[in-house]
């Protein structure tokens, strides 16, 4: 099989500057793309600010034969992502790859402890900054029909016992990437977009205590998720719109699907009925993952025309 690279690329990697956003920026490099490094330095919890983390990172990057240059720019406000899409293009002229892994656990805090500055912090880097970029960089792929952006999700989007901003902030980059995916679909251009959940030794599993930290360095090396993002950031990506579980040395697709479930046709029906038809509604029998709402809804017995609703919303 021939060597997969990236040269002539431009990609931009948030958070880079250590840990995995380090191992995405140096493996894109090593193949041949011009990097830009992100990354504010802050602390895990969002706080502070040193440009140096990205400067190493891009400073080594050049010494090992690659391009890259650091920027220090935040990613949690429109101008900050303007700012680092303008570096990008007054350097090279062009984003090619948009790999968005900044992002903050500002705490694990119940529901009724959580502050507004701490869902704040955690919704304006993880969400908001994954919507900045990808807005940052859309127009300018869009105009050059081609693009790969891959968003960093998280498995907290299956829940993290009593921790709630970290885990919305990550459901809403998978359903942020779904809706960009379904945007390129629609526009026969050759954009696509994808999701990753890593499971990674990082600064959150080093806090955690050294024995933990060991186990995971081990078993969960940051380098052994790149290859998967590598893939989705390449020409020869092979899906939009999905997401996948990937350490260790392996990955898994991660899908949100519907279940045939209960299709009647009675508009009086009670919630006695309903219950009566839970577990036909539950069962995973048949299950369908449609590529958009409207297919989704199209599963209902109906007269709508559901194909001009997607022409509106287009």
């Amino acid at each position: 099989m021939q060597t997969m690279r990236f040269d002539g690329q431009v990609a931009i990697v948030t958070g880079a500057g250590g840990g995995l956003g380090r191992v995405y920026a140096e493996l894109l490099a090593a193949r041949g793309a011009k990097v830009l490094v992100n990354d504010l330095g802050g602390n895990f919890e969002g706080n502070g600010a040193d440009a140096g983390y990205a400067a190493t990172v891009a400073v080594a990057i050049n010494q090992a034969g690659g391009v890259a240059a650091a920027n220090g720019e935040s990613v949690a406000s429109p101008a900050g992502a303007q700012a680092i899409v303008a570096d990008a293009l007054a350097r090279w002229g062009r984003v090619d790859i948009l790999i968005n892994n900044a992002g903050i656990v500002s705490g694990h805090d119940t529901i009724d402890e959580i502050t507004d500055e701490q869902w704040a912090k955690d919704m304006g880097v993880s969400a908001s900054g994954t919507f900045h970029m990808c807005r940052a960089v859309w127009l300018g792929m869009r105009e050059r029909g081609y693009g790969r952006i891959i968003n960093i999700a998280s498995g907290s989007f299956f829940g993290m016992g009593s921790g709630v901003p970290y885990p919305a902030a990550k459901g809403a980059v998978w359903a942020m990437s779904r809706g960009l995916a379904s945007a390129a679909r629609v526009s026969g251009l050759d954009m696509k977009v994808n999701v990753v959940m890593p499971i990674a030794a990082s600064r959150m599993t080093a806090l955690m205590g050294e024995a933990i930290e060991t186990v995971m360095s081990r078993d969960f090396p940051a380098a052994a998720v790149a290859p998967v993002v590598a893939l989705l950031a390449h020409a020869q990506a092979p899906c939009n719109g999905e997401m996948f579980s990937v350490g260790g040395g392996g990955f898994a697709r991660v899908f949100a699907g519907v279940t045939k479930g209960y299709r009647g046709t009675d508009k009086n029906w009670s919630m006695e009925d309903a219950l009566t038809q839970f577990g036909m509604a539950m069962g995973t029998d048949g299950f369908f993952i449609p590529e958009d709402s409207m297919i989704e809804a199209a599963a209902y017995e109906s007269d709508v025309p559901w194909d001009a609703f997607r022409a509106f919303i287009r």
